[in-house]
Order: structure tokens, then C-alpha cells, then sequence
């Protein structure tokens, strides 16, 4: 069995009242949801992910497949939770977690990784820091099609867009990889609320401060609160004690479905980059705006309140056309020199009141 230590830690930060972040920590299962939705909602959705992926690995998983499997029925839970109840409609969760693989007679025992939202799984190897996870939002398809830099990304106004979460849509498709248990790995799963408020080069450096994950995990949480905590912010360090020797892993071998990715994204934590380059952060926000900020939404959310903005705007200039054409005078009819003309005129008037009523019946219509 896999012989690992681990640490974690959570906070509501500054700004939130509540916090919907869950987490597991157990020795064959690591989770982290970060709910989203009102009325507590996203608490409710966050915790079905972790309950479910809990009672279904905790004795460990048979293959990644089944971890996939335990995430797609987290998924049906919370959408079937969310359409039975009103005030739950539209609540979702983000998910990153690590399980633990035995060992059979025809394969080593492993590691499965899964991801579905931006919660977000970091792998510290042999100096490097290394995002071993792909963030689902909106901000991460504009930095992998080169429209902003990673600077840019973090402080992006619509960094909160995810493009896929569980309990959205009665399907979602799921992120996975294999990975080898390697003696001195340390895995980091987080939410958002940290990478929003540390970034890369200072979680390096917080992890080379802390030989304990739970001192690790805990330094990691104050760090993000004391940047400005605008959201719930938890995190997990799990390290591996004893398992394959990192010199056993030669570049030229492969070494499972994670081998790009991860190289793909390996950080240096030295060196770091210069003050200068850095933006200065966004204070915390203040007053009633503060627990809407930042809330996390999916794309198609985002889409449907864009498109109920350009619903509403067409609506209000509809009512003021429909307005300024009822308040147009209508010509006062031109006085009658005869017996035979009045009778003509007044047939004329009576016509043209007809006509204003009926130009302005839609207006006073309820």
C-alpha cells in the first residue's frame, strides 16, 4: 500500500460568510470541490462531490475508470438534487481528486488524478513545481489561444467563468490521468481561492518552507487569506513517503497519460519574477457588492444572463418607441364651410379618434 502523509486545510476568507469548499482527506482518497449557486446551494453541491467520491474510493479504486465513474455520479446526484428542489436549481461544484490504485498481479499499484471545473492539482518534483491539471474556464482558453499572458489570468474580471462543472448538465466529462507513485512527490490539490491570491512561484516557495503538509497546507490557506481572501480558499498536501525512486524515471521512458501534460507545464520556482512585472492586488471589496464578487458561474450561465441583458434592452426600446409614437398630436381637423362638408368632417373625426385608440391600445394593456 502506498505510504503517503498529508495535510489540509480551509478558510472562508474575507469577504465570504459561508464557505462552500469541501474537501477529503483519507489515506487512499484526496478531494476538493468548490460549490457554486445561492442559498447555500453550492455548500450542498460541494459536499455531495466529496460524500460520493468518499464512500466510493475510500478503500481505494480499481482503475481510474472507476474514479472517472464515481465523479460522473457525483455529477447525476447534484443535478437530480438540484431539480427537486427550487432553491437548489443551477447549484454546481468544481472537482479535482487523487486516488489511490492497488496493486494487481499484471500491474504496480498508481495513482489516478481526475479533474472537472478550475480546482486545481499541482505536482512539486525534483525542484520543479509542476500544474498537473488543466483549468476548465474561461480564462485558461484565452491564455492556451495566447490572448493574455499568465499574469493577465489572474487577474482577469472574468476569471470566475467555468466551462464545465458537476451538476450543470445530466452529463460531463471528466479529465483523468495516471500517474506513478514516486518516493518524494508532493501533490497539492487547491481551490481557486488560492491560485486567485498566490501565485506559482510563492506556492513553490511556501512548500520549500514547510516539510509537514499539514504545515505546508496550512501556510498556504494564510498566505491566500492574507492577499485579500475574496473567496472560500482550501487546500491539501499529500506527500508520497515511499514508492519508486525519482532516478528510476528516465526522460525517455514513458511514464503514463500525464507525461506531456506535465512537462508541458512545468514551472521553475527559481528564479521568480520581478516585482516590477507583478500588478498590484485588487484591494478586498467592501459593502453588499463584496459577496457577489467573484462567484462562480459556468459559461453557459454567463451566456444566458448576456443574453437576457440584450433581451431586456431590446424590451425597453420597444416601449419607448411604442410610448413616443402614442404621444405624437394629431392634426385638428380643418373646419367645415357647409351643411354637406359637416356631415363629411364629422364622419372624418370620428374615424381619426378610432385610429388613435387603436394605435394606442397596445401601450395601456396590461
Amino acid at each position: 500500500m502506498a505510504s503517503l502523509v498529508w495535510g489540509a486545510a480551509t478558510d472562508a476568507g474575507r469577504v465570504r460568510e459561508a464557505n462552500e469548499d469541501a474537501f477529503v482527506a483519507e489515506p487512499m482518497v484526496f478531494v476538493v470541490a468548490d460549490g457554486m449557486g445561492g442559498h447555500q446551494a453550492g455548500e450542498v453541491a460541494s459536499a455531495l462531490a466529496a460524500t460520493t467520491l468518499k464512500d466510493r474510493l475510500a478503500v481505494g479504486a480499481p482503475s481510474v475508470d472507476v474514479v472517472v465513474a464515481s465523479v460522473v455520479e457525483a455529477n447525476a446526484a447534484i443535478f437530480q438534487t438540484a431539480h427537486t428542489n427550487a432553491a437548489q436549481r443551477g447549484m454546481g461544484t468544481t472537482v479535482t481528486a487523487l486516488a489511490v490504485v492497488p496493486a494487481t498481479d499484471k500491474r504496480a499499484e498508481h495513482l489516478a488524478l481526475v479533474n472537472v471545473g478550475d480546482s486545481r492539482a499541482y505536482l512539486r518534483r525534483n525542484g520543479l513545481l509542476i500544474r498537473a491539471t488543466i483549468d476548465h474556464s474561461y480564462v485558461q482558453e484565452l491564455l492556451a489561444t495566447g490572448h493574455i499572458t499568465e499574469i493577465e489570468a489572474r487577474f482577469h474580471p472574468r476569471r470566475n467563468i467555468v466551462t464545465r462543472a458537476l451538476g450543470i448538465e445530466p452529463n460531463v466529462r471528466v479529465d483523468s490521468w495516471v500517474l506513478p507513485i514516486v518516493k518524494g512527490d508532493r501533490f497539492i490539490l487547491c481551490s481557486d481561492g488560492l491560485v486567485d491570491e498566490v501565485d506559482d512561484s510563492d506556492i513553490m516557495r511556501i512548500l520549500g518552507e514547510h516539510a509537514e503538509p499539514q504545515a505546508a497546507a496550512d501556510a498556504l490557506v494564510v498566505a491566500a487569506v492574507e492577499n485579500g481572501g475574496r473567496d472560500n480558499v482550501t487546500v491539501v498536501v499529500i506527500d508520497v513517503i515511499d514508492g519508486l525512486d525519482p532516478a528510476e524515471l528516465d526522460d525517455t521512458q514513458p511514464q503514463g497519460d500525464i507525461t506531456d501534460g506535465l512537462r508541458r507545464n512545468s514551472i521553475m520556482s527559481d528564479p521568480d519574477p520581478e516585482p516590477s512585472q507583478l500588478p498590484t492586488p485588487l484591494p478586498p471589496p467592501v459593502g453588499p457588492v463584496a459577496h457577489q464578487l467573484n462567484r462562480k458561474i459556468t459559461a453557459k450561465t454567463f451566456l444566458l444572463l448576456l443574453l437576457g441583458a440584450v433581451i431586456l434592452t431590446v424590451g425597453i426600446t420597444l416601449l419607448a418607441v411604442a410610448f413616443t409614437g402614442t404621444g405624437t398630436d394629431t392634426p385638428a381637423p380643418t373646419t367645415p364651410t357647409s351643411t354637406t362638408s359637416t356631415s363629411s368632417s364629422t364622419t372624418s373625426t370620428t374615424t381619426s379618434t378610432t385610429s388613435t385608440t387603436i394605435a394606442t391600445s397596445p401601450s395601456t394593456s396590461p
